[in-house]
């Protein structure tokens, strides 16, 4: 089976993007999955596309290995798309044009109509933006609140668990969790396990602290399978992460200088550690202290390779 593929990655996120008509009906989560594994093409999630089936302009289906399931929402792959429709003949091929400066794509997922907006800078594709408002609903839907395991205090938020480094210095001052040294590999692993038995939620990890090198506000990585699978950048983690710290507390809303509005920047994408010099940067408004809507960017997206596959 001869299969067309575009790889790119953000921060780090690699995404590798498949044509759906290729792929036999019945057959699309097996073999995104096989071709993820790094015999293969290598990635963190692949994204199936097919021409739209209601009002969106394209349909995506994204499977990932953690769970081996398909999720319905990534917002590494989304932001790799934007390169994906308009840097080769892949939107054409949908039917999908540029309209420059700003071109609004809406994709049909799993999770819902997602939009993303692709910014132009004369032919190439400078920024895209991704509203992932649809996944912030799905977070409270499905529970954002403290929880402490095995020692260590920790925000479930939606199907992620969320982590302050620093909490698990409390427990261990000797971890270095900077570095996701041996023992707060360790910590994560049991404390993962024991949310996972609680809460019936899959494999996801943000993990994040206050304690910047460079330009952002925080910083994070997304150790969601240790040692099989850690994200230097994850769309939905960094909204996960400003979920955690509203609802924890952490982040004080009376020293905002607009009570409705925030825009946090997160650091990641060095590897498997906290040290990274990308940016995430995710703009949110809010309502009665909740967020309400909720916009993410990431200012290192990159095509890395395009071609075509035998499985």
């Amino acid at each position: 089976m001869k299969l067309d593929f575009v790889k790119g990655h953000m921060g780090g996120n690699t995404i590798i993007f498949l044509n759906g008509a290729q792929i036999p009906k019945g057959r699309e989560l097996e073999i995104s999955l096989e071709l993820l594994k790094k015999r293969y093409l290598g990635g963190d999630e692949a994204a199936i596309l097919y021409p739209p089936q209601g009002e969106g302009d394209l349909k995506v289906k994204i499977s990932e290995p953690a769970s081996g399931e398909f999720i319905g929402a990534c917002g590494g792959m989304t932001q790799v798309l934007g390169k994906v429709l308009f840097e080769t003949p892949v939107g054409a091929s949908l039917g999908i044009t540029a309209r420059k400066p700003v071109t609004p794509v809406i994709l049909e997922t799993d999770n819902g109509l997602t939009e993303i907006e692709v910014f132009f800078s004369e032919s190439r594709v400078e920024k895209v933006v991704t509203d992932m408002t649809s996944f912030v609903r799905k977070c409270y839907q499905h529970g954002v609140h403290p929880m402490e395991i095995c020692g260590v205090k920790v925000m479930r938020v939606g199907e992620f668990m969320a982590v302050n480094g620093d909490r698990i210095k409390d427990v261990c001052p000797a971890a270095d969790v900077e570095k996701l040294d041996a023992e707060t590999r360790r910590i994560l692993i049991n404390v993962q396990k024991e949310f996972m038995e609680q809460t019936k939620e899959p494999y996801n990890i943000t993990l994040y602290d206050w304690h910047p090198c460079y330009s952002g506000d925080l910083r994070a990585v997304f150790p969601h399978r240790i040692p099989d699978l850690i994200e230097t950048s994850c769309g939905t983690g960094t909204v996960v992460l400003a979920l955690a710290i509203l609802e924890s507390g952490e982040m004080d809303l009376s020293k905002l200088p607009f009570k409705e509005s925030c825009r946090i920047r997160v650091e990641c994408g060095g590897g498997a550690d906290l040290i990274g010099e990308d940016i995430a940067e995710l703009t949110f408004t809010l309502k009665d202290n909740k967020i309400e809507n909720a916009y993410f960017t990431h200012n290192n997206v990159e095509l890395t390779a395009q071609g075509w596959v035998e499985l």
